[in-house]
């Protein structure tokens, strides 16, 4: 009556991914992705991060006009962005028990036009954290 499956392996694995769409909707509960966005009208999205953690990579890829958002949340788990150097960012997450820091290389040339595209960075880390890198 029952039939049992055989498993290759009991752990979680991570998923990789290039990302041509304009927008990220990335969650991961108990485990996680490596993605790289390659959208050159990038305009944001949603994560959510569960016991679980990404690294999500936006080298090749470019902001669309205005303010684009990246929402996450974190609970136990966390996230590592990689953007160029020259990107305008703002970061408004709210870390509790967490941490959220910056370490990219500052360009050396910032860009101070106010109409550049910025990317913002909302939401809330609980036991968890993020990273900004280039």
């Amino acid at each position: 009556i029952f039939h049992r499956q055989k498993r290759k392996s009991s752990h979680i694995r991570f998923t990789k991914g290039v990302i041509s769409n304009d927008f990220i909707e990335d969650v991961a509960i108990f485990g996680g992705s490596d993605q790289k966005i390659t959208s050159q009208n990038f305009k944001g999205g949603e994560v959510t991060y569960i016991f679980g953690g990404s690294t999500i990579d936006l080298l090749d890829a470019e902001l669309a006009p205005g303010t684009n958002v990246i929402e996450m949340f974190c609970l136990f788990g966390g996230v590592e962005l990689i953007v160029p150097p020259h990107w305008k960012l703002k970061v408004k997450v709210a870390p509790i028990f967490g941490g959220f820091s910056d370490e990219r290389r500052k360009p050396s040339q910032p860009t101070d036009d106010p109409n550049a595209p910025m990317l913002m960075l909302k939401g809330t880390l609980i036991f968890g954290g993020g990273e900004i890198k280039s």
